[in-house]
């Protein structure tokens, strides 16, 4: 099998959405949401690192509701829960009893709301630059905010460079063909009227989702890059203070898009933490 965007593309309605998202490989269960912001989807975030993971694990890419070829409901209040209910309906309707989930940014919040709410169906966890912590100090973010991308004469590839530059510590890793991807995603008309994140600054992220942390009882791997300005490590910092059974891993050179800068070592350290003794109970 290819893998490749089209052979790997998939649909299932799952409670009230139809969600799209990518399947390949065999074993446990890895589900992967992305982060939020213009042009964000599954593949975007992943894609580049399914072919490694999907050798160890039945991969689940999805497009959260609201972005990629997801059904794009008006949500403006409690998205973390209804994404939360939404992949458990995803579950019940592919026959999933327990599934690693692996979170980033936006889709880190969604797995802290899903393995607080539903710990039976939650294995083990990866927050990754993850919404939902706590911080006092925190990298200064370079200039061209997200949330001026649909602002002025609106979107550009410029502005999408501008902002691809504060998610990698290194520029030079924004190619032509990930400029492009992202840019275009970004400016899909239906992206653009519903998308939940990216056009205003508002925050969606609950201010208290940090007191829901200690209830996590899975297993869980925090990763974080350094030199993320978006979230800085202190966040992974404070999320290792309250999750039980947890452990961090920080990058250096590296910012918020670690499946994407530091790909090799991160599927290493995901296929390790995940193939772990399991605690027992």
């Amino acid at each position: 099998m290819m893998l490749t965007y089209e052979a790997t593309s998939r649909f299932v309605q799952a409670g009230e959405y139809r969600v799209h998202y990518h399947e390949v490989g065999e074993g446990p269960v890895l589900l992967c949401m992305h982060g939020g912001a213009p042009g964000a989807y599954g593949w975007g975030n992943f894609g580049r690192n399914i072919e490694a993971l999907a050798r160890h694990f039945r991969v689940i890419v999805v497009d959260l509701p609201g972005y990629g070829k997801s059904d794009k409901p008006d949500v403006s209040t409690g998205r973390n829960k209804m994404y939360a209910d939404t992949m458990v309906a995803l579950f019940e309707a592919l026959g999933l009893e327990r599934v690693n989930v692996l979170g980033m940014a936006t889709g880190g919040a969604v797995a802290i709301r899903l393995a607080a709410d539903y710990p039976d169906v939650v294995d083990r966890l990866i927050l990754v630059s993850a919404a939902g912590g706590q911080t006092m100090f925190g990298l200064r973010r370079r200039d061209s905010a997200s949330h001026v991308y649909y602002g002025g004469d609106g979107p550009s590839l410029q502005k999408m460079h501008d902002y691809l530059s504060q998610l990698l510590y290194d520029p030079s890793l924004i190619t032509d063909d990930v400029l492009w991807e992202r840019y275009e995603a970004s400016v899909d008309p239906e992206f653009m009227e519903r998308a939940p994140e990216g056009r205003t600054p508002v925050r969606h992220t609950p201010p208290d989702l940090w007191k829901r942390l200690d209830e996590i009882q899975a297993q869980t791997l925090i990763v974080w890059g350094r030199e993320n300005r978006a979230q800085s490590f202190e966040n992974g910092v404070f999320m290792l203070s309250r999750i039980p059974h947890a452990q961090l891993h920080v990058f250096g050179e590296c910012g918020l898009w670690v499946p994407y800068e530091k790909a090799e070592e991160f599927n290493s350290l995901v296929v390790n933490f995940l193939s772990g003794t399991k605690r027992r109970s």
